[in-house]
């Protein structure tokens, strides 16, 4: 029995969002009918189907190619471990891996990992200052990261550092640089523990063009202040997770003695 109170456009919907779900637009790439064919099999409006398919494009689930059509968007996220990517007992990036702490990480899972990088000096943000306890007035270098597995855009991650832990170090070296156990150890600030926060949320109009996102798509944003021996704050990573494209997950013991 039809449910009066669901409209037309989210029956449609809700039928389309099924048969993605069960692989039905599987061959030609995903390729969906069009707003004529779909309209005609619904026996509705073409503007009707057109609503539908944008609420399934906001959900994540259809893309739009212009001039080619609607395609089912189809990716098998990758895992995110902010836990163990960068921790001591865990790094993979040893000497021979030639890949960095997450390049080394996403290697095993079947990734095809790349990363373009940027090096510059800039006024931090208030949080950025907060974290890293930088006085009014003065400067940070960052380290921009756009992270790809193949030709897909997985996340950002944008490492800044006060002036006194990048000067003269690695760090200042443009370009994805590699170095077994860290940039952080090579400068001579290796990082003893950290603070963390995940934030789920829109992203800005920056992260939509930096990513490629399409309308709609959630992204988790994890911070990671790194604090050295003395407690010091040495680098604030701010990595943003588009939500169709990534699993963040986590592995601990229940108490201190569990294995």
């Amino acid at each position: 029995m039809v449910d009066p109170s669901v409209s037309l456009t989210d029956r449609i919907a809700e039928t389309l969002r099924d048969q993605i779900q069960s692989g039905a637009y599987i061959a030609e790439e995903g390729r969906m009918p069009s707003e004529v064919d779909q309209a005609t099999h619904f026996g509705v409006h073409r503007g009707t189907v057109r609503n539908a398919l944008a609420q399934l494009i906001a959900e994540g689930l259809v893309a739009v190619r212009p001039g080619r059509g609607y395609f089912v968007r189809r990716f098998e996220p990758l895992d995110w471990w902010p836990g163990t990517f960068e921790h001591l007992a865990h790094r993979r990036d040893h000497d021979g891996a030639g890949a960095d702490a997450w390049a080394a990480d996403v290697i095993p899972r079947g990734g095809e990992p790349r990363q373009d990088v940027d090096v510059s000096i800039v006024d931090p943000s208030p949080r950025v200052a907060t974290y890293l306890c930088i006085p009014p007035g003065e400067t940070v270098v960052v380290r921009r990261r756009l992270r790809w597995s193949g030709k897909l855009r997985v996340h950002t991650a944008d490492s800044y550092y006060p002036i006194w832990v990048a000067e003269g170090s690695p760090i200042m070296t443009p370009g994805d640089v590699t170095i077994p156990g860290g940039l952080m150890a090579a400068a001579g600030h290796q990082q003893r523990w950290f603070d963390d926060t995940i934030e789920i949320r829109m992203p800005s109009r920056e992260e939509v063009s930096r990513l490629d996102l399409q309308p709609g798509t959630p992204v988790a944003v994890h911070w990671r202040v790194g604090f050295d021996a003395q407690d010091r704050p040495v680098r604030c990573i701010v990595t943003t997770l588009p939500g169709n494209r990534n699993r963040i997950r986590m592995r601990f013991p229940a108490d201190e003695e569990a294995p």
